[in-house]
Parts: structure tokens; sequence; C-alpha cells
């Protein structure tokens, strides 16, 4: 295997869990899941289709995705050589 392919395979499988970690977390806690949906909602009522800039300018996607990172990291550690 390259170093490009495993980069590339790092790179999806760290966001593959950061997402997998999202839904599941918002899956536990429904009143989070209900006010980022509550969020997102009157986004689109006032943008239309979310364009990127619209999504990271959501303050409380904002929180759920730093705070899901942080309790659980998708690299746990780094060695430096």
């Amino acid at each position: 295997m390259t170093s490009t392919s495993t980069f590339l395979i790092a790179g999806q499988d760290t966001t593959t869990s950061a997402i997998s970690r999202v839904l599941h977390l918002l899956s536990l806690h429904p009143n989070v899941q209900e006010r980022l949906r509550e969020e997102i909602t009157a986004a689109r009522q006032a943008e239309g289709d979310l364009e990127y800039d619209t999504l990271m300018s959501l303050p409380y996607l904002d929180a759920v995705c730093r705070e899901t990172l942080r309790l659980y990291p998708p690299v746990s550690q780094l060695q430096r050589v």
C-alpha cells in the first residue's frame, strides 16, 4: 500500500468515525437532537439550501461537533519520532 492510499484511507476512516459518533450521541440525547434540528430548520427557512458557509456559521452544530470530537477524538494519541 502506498503512502498516498494510506493517507486517504486514514482520512476517510477518521471522518467516518466522527460522523458515526455524532449520530450515535444525537440518538442518545434527543433534546440535543431536537435543538440541532430546530437550528438547521431555521437556517433552511432563512437561506433555502444550505451552503457550506451557512453550515459553518451555525453555532449549535459547531458545538455538537466539537463536543463529540472532544469526547471521542478520532486520533487518540500522536507519537513523535
